[in-house]
């Protein structure tokens, strides 16, 4: 699960410990990782919570994660892409890609790419994309994808929520 460390990542992280599930926790800064790997350790009653680093703003970062997760573990029942930003001025990731964009859907394209096998060894593998309802109001702006001319919060957000709902339904389809 990305963006395991606060929020409903660290929730759903807690509660598939609590019910029995090996959850890794996939968080992009080790202290808080650290942190919030204690904090659903002590919640869920659980020892089966894991921690590895993966930077969704970094794509060497999402290729290292998927080479490292899929020497410990064959399969991968679910992959829950919750991971995301909004940023109020534009920033770029480590790849030069809008951080909104490069974060809350191209690193998690890729990462699940990547993780396409591990899941098709699973009996029933799923994925699960987390967007918003942002992705109504959202546009992809084919011309301008990284928003360097116009960028605005609220249209590099709710693009980005709205790749993560058209990504869904290709995977859907395939």
């Amino acid at each position: 699960m990305t963006g395991a460390n606060s929020g409903v990542g660290l929730a759903t992280a807690t509660e598939l410990a609590r019910r029995g599930a090996t959850v890794i926790m996939a968080c992009r800064d080790a202290g808080r990782g650290e942190q919030a790997l204690k904090e659903a350790l002590q919640r869920s009653g659980s020892d089966t919570l894991e921690l590895m680093l993966c930077d969704l703003g970094s794509l060497e970062s999402v290729r290292n994660f998927a080479r490292e997760f899929q020497s410990r573990h064959p399969t991968l029942d679910v992959l829950i892409n919750n991971a995301g930003v909004i940023t109020v001025k534009r920033e770029t990731t480590r790849d030069g890609f809008e951080s909104q964009l490069g974060v809350n859907h191209l690193g998690h394209f890729l990462l699940t790419n990547l993780l396409l096998e591990p899941l098709r060894r699973a009996p029933q593998g799923r994925i699960i994309n987390v967007s918003s309802g942002a992705h109504k109001t959202g546009s992809i702006h084919w011309e301008d994808p990284h928003l360097t001319r116009s960028f605005g919060v609220w249209r590099a957000y709710s693009q980005s929520k709205l790749a993560n709902i058209l990504f869904t339904k290709a995977l859907a389809e395939r």
